[in-house]
């Protein structure tokens, strides 16, 4: 009997369906080794007695003959031309027994393998710890990411001569620092900025502000470091041109000598202009980067001081498996396998002892819920820096997974995150403080994947 058209075509979708099921058990099976659940360890220390030293550099990034831009996820990256130049900038911290380099580039992230190879080049400089962090500008250049889901969601196409440029780029804005390298003293001030930042899922608003200024003893400006919370995202995704948004025009309005600035619990923070703020002729952007100006150019600092303490420790963390949060659960082994080569497995936390202040860098994008968490187990001083020293996403509270809430969506690896990273944020902590001796670094291993 000869069957309708309508039968052989159930009988192709019965097929179809059935190799669906049979790939997705395939890609189910327990194909990568899962990190051991182990404590964070501290992996060096460095602490410093005596009097300061600062060196400050900017460098502007040289883009290729055809640049990419990153920030949102798009048909095409190829950039429209450049709209501000981007920079990298490096303040270089010393004491007698500790030397540090704090970096702040305007890209969208920073990358592990960026940060392990610019480490590698700077070898011959014997850092204790390099602080490499992202602005995390949505329309800074792209095509430096090595990795599937960046590059189809963020960075744009992967480019080997590109990676190359920042490495030596950002290695040679470390090195003119470095050289810049000279007696200077330390004032600080941590304030609350209101008004310019909402939480775009309505819960905690940031807005605190941190301002430290380096100066030579003779009162000559060394650098002003910065570090605020907002997503840099006023230019959009139907821009295409090459630019910092509001940290870049931050970066170029100093009068109190040049600046570098650092992004702080930056995961559900977002730019909010106030009504009316925004005079004749002039952008929202640019507006908002000039309101920041004027409470920054007017806060007062508190009294310079000549030997600060300066410490550095760097503390390690296996990462919990793969959990995407924009995926059922049913899928979560099979995403372990298709995008567990490509994801870290660990995660490196770096705290600096400056002052009175204890920066705390991550790989991440915390919200502020979960920052405050943080900064609880970090002590007196703790600011959270995010987008340090690679990426590995955005991370929620635990009460946000529970009910879905908030950022738990774009969370990779799940409600699990936040806690290990705790550990190693209290771990880095504790030993730049002298509190607990560095464990020694764990023994060479084949990398566990999730």
């Amino acid at each position: 009997m000869k069957r309708n058209p309508a039968g052989h075509a159930l009988d192709a979708l019965g097929l179809a369906l059935a190799a669906a099921v049979l790939l997705l058990a395939a890609l189910s099976l327990p194909w990568r080794a899962v990190p051991p659940d182990e404590p964070a360890r501290v992996t060096s220390t460095a602490r410093g007695k005596g009097l300061l030293v600062a060196g400050f550099a900017a460098r502007t990034l040289r883009l290729g003959p055809a640049p990419l831009i990153a920030g949102f996820p798009r048909w095409s990256y190829d950039a429209d031309g450049v709209l501000d130049p981007v920079t990298a900038r490096a303040l270089v911290l010393g004491e007698p027994g500790v030397r540090v380099a704090l970096v702040s580039v305007e890209l969208l992230v920073i990358p592990e393998a960026l940060e392990r190879a610019v480490q590698a080049a700077l070898a011959d400089l014997k850092l204790d710890a390099l602080l490499l962090t992202a602005t995390h500008t949505h329309a800074g250049p792209g095509g430096y990411w090595d990795s599937l889901p960046g590059e189809w969601f963020a960075t744009g196409r992967y480019d080997q001569a590109t990676f190359d440029r920042l490495v030596v780029d950002i290695g040679a804005v470390v090195r003119a620092a470095t050289a810049a390298l000279g007696p200077a003293t330390l004032s600080t001030q941590v304030s609350h900025v209101d008004g310019l930042v909402q939480n775009r899922n309505g819960g905690r608003v940031g807005g605190r502000l941190l301002v430290a200024r380096l100066t030579r003893p003779g009162g000559a400006p060394v650098a002003e470091l910065l570090r605020f919370t907002a997503h840099p995202t006023f230019l959009g995704k139907a821009n295409a041109r090459i630019s910092g948004d509001w940290p870049g025009k931050l970066l170029a309005a100093g009068v109190r000598g040049p600046r570098i600035f650092f992004q702080g619990a930056i995961g559900d923070q977002s730019v909010m202009v106030p009504p009316g703020a925004v005079k004749l002729g002039e952008s929202e952007l640019a507006a908002y980067a000039r309101l920041l100006d004027d409470t920054i150019n007017v806060l007062s600092t508190g009294p310079a001081d000549a030997s600060p303490r300066l410490s550095v420790a760097v503390a390690r963390v296996n990462l919990p498996r793969l959990s995407p949060g924009a995926l059922p659960h049913l899928l979560w082994p099979a995403a372990r396998t298709l995008l567990g080569g490509s994801m870290p497995t660990t995660a490196q936390v770096t705290a600096v002892r400056l002052g009175s202040l204890l920066l705390v860098g991550t790989p991440s994008e915390p919200t502020e819920a979960e920052a405050i968490q943080w900064r609880l187990m970090a002590g007196p001083g703790a600011i959270t820096l995010s987008l340090a020293s690679g990426y590995i996403g955005y991370v929620e509270t635990r009460e946000a997974f529970e009910t879905g809430a908030g950022e738990a969506r774009r969370s990779y690896y799940g409600a699990e995150l936040g806690g290990k990273l705790a550990q190693a944020i209290a771990a880095a902590a504790q030993a730049a403080d002298g509190l607990t001796p560095p464990a020694a670094p764990a023994p060479p291993a084949a990398a566990a994947r999730p």
